[in-house]
């Protein structure tokens, strides 16, 4: 399998759909309700949604599931284009698939998803300025999207630094990237507002919505022990391809480094949210699974110890079924 999925065609390509939909499969014959938010009311976007989708969840599985192969799509084609990972490779979108499938409450259609979309859009966007001649306006687009985001998931606030950290690591920023940068942060909610309050809509009970999104604890999640293990299995395939990116780094192109830079302040940013922020629970696991999907395919398509890696690919497809079976 590794060999099979280190490059790209029609077999690798009819097999990724194939698992995906194996994956899938449980929610189609018996779709759950929509998830109307992760603790309480939910953000503005996010309501529309659920007002719309709340009475068909088929509609919604169908909806949650072509999300989910666009952004692993998105992936796939954002190596294909700045081809930080040197080789036309499914791996990324397989890797987002599966880890995605590691939280199964967390598959049907909610509000991370289609924030997680949008972020993965900016990130592009980011990486797209690279060696641009004069002022880059692809720092507004990255803040306007991920301020976009978090009116569906509140937590993408929290990734807005990433837009000023890009901003150093792929350029050297003037002071009208870095205010664009903050006008496009600002101006999705001033459009929200705006519409709110023309429409009748109470600011105070808005800012509130924000507020608890932001910072009220969320509900626990139970953490089985065939959770955990499986956790633990990803952990043992995620930190040997963490150890070879470090040691590969300083070899690499330029803007494959600083795209993989991005992509691990994205990992940070993700971990310091789980640790420090009371709102933010499991779901964050759809974004934080797009860095480790890029670290770990960029391992597996160059990796030596190809007997080991597919012990351990196989192990963690083995566990993700058992968790299908027997999550307890």
């Amino acid at each position: 399998m590794i060999r099979f999925f280190r490059g790209s065609g029609a077999g690798p390509s009819a097999l990724l759909a194939l698992i995906a939909a194996a994956l899938w499969a449980e929610y189609f014959i018996s779709p759950p309700e929509v998830l109307q938010s992760l603790g309480g009311e939910p953000m503005p976007l996010w309501r529309l949604v659920y007002d719309s989708l709340s009475g068909m969840p088929l509609v919604a599985v169908i909806i949650s599931f072509a999300l989910m192969i666009i952004v692993s799509v998105l992936l796939i084609r954002f190596n294909t284009s700045v081809f930080f990972i040197a080789r036309r490779t499914l791996f990324p979108g397989l890797f987002f698939i599966l880890f995605y499938s590691s939280f199964p409450g967390e598959m049907v259609l909610n509000p991370v998803l289609p924030a997680t979309l949008l972020i993965v859009t900016g990130l592009w966007r980011m990486v797209s300025s690279y060696r641009v001649n004069g002022m880059a306006f692809n720092f507004f687009d990255a803040s306007f999207l991920i301020s976009l985001a978090a009116m569906f998931y509140a937590g993408s606030l929290w990734f807005v630094p990433l837009v000023f950290i890009g901003a150093m690591v792929l350029r050297k920023p003037d002071i009208r990237e870095i205010s664009l940068g903050l006008v496009g942060v600002l101006l999705p909610w001033m459009i929200l507002y705006a519409v709110w309050y023309v429409t009748g809509g109470s600011i105070s009970e808005l800012s509130e919505t924000i507020r608890h999104n932001l910072f009220d604890k969320m509900p626990s999640v139970y953490w089985s022990r065939t959770l955990i293990i499986l956790l633990c299995v990803i952990a043992l395939n995620f930190f040997p391809g963490l150890i070879y990116l470090f040691r590969e780094m300083p070899t690499q192109k330029i803007k494959s480094r600083k795209t993989f830079e991005l992509l691990l302040w994205l990992l940070v940013i993700c971990a310091a949210a789980y640790l420090f922020v009371p709102a933010v629970s499991v779901e964050l696991n759809v974004l934080a699974a797009v860095p480790v999907s890029f670290i770990l395919a960029n391992y597996c398509v160059f990796t030596r110890r190809v007997v080991v890696t597919e012990i351990m690919f196989w192990l963690m497809v083995v566990m993700i079924v058992i968790m299908r079976v027997w999550p307890y």
